[in-house]
């Protein structure tokens, strides 16, 4: 009985490289080299994954619960978050509003 040789991640990509070049096909590839050609195909798979999946980090955000409504005021536009609140008049420059909205999310 023969004894099945352990290929690291390495070899794997190597023997790819070697297939890819010999211009034979994967199973005529397997043959030569007595490979199954099944471990070959899942071998392939299993590392493309793992090359691919391993650039993403999962990142989980937080989810802020906003609410609105209106509220007759002495013409202010009032913002509020938990405890803190900003006051604007509503005659304020629309840029400015969404200049210090976006600075606050910073």
């Amino acid at each position: 009985m023969q004894q099945h040789q352990r290929r690291d991640i390495q070899d794997w990509l190597n023997l790819f490289e070697q297939q890819k070049q010999s211009g034979l096909t994967a199973v005529e590839f397997c043959r030569q080299q007595q490979i199954n050609v099944q471990t070959y195909y899942t071998r392939r798979r299993d590392i493309r994954l793992q090359r691919t999946s391993s650039r993403f980090v999962q990142v989980k955000r937080k989810v802020t619960k906003v609410e609105s409504y209106t509220e007759e005021t002495d013409s202010d536009l009032v913002l509020q978050l938990e405890n803190a609140q900003l006051r604007v008049p509503t005659n304020m420059s629309p840029h400015w509003i969404a200049t210090v909205i976006k600075a606050l999310v910073e």
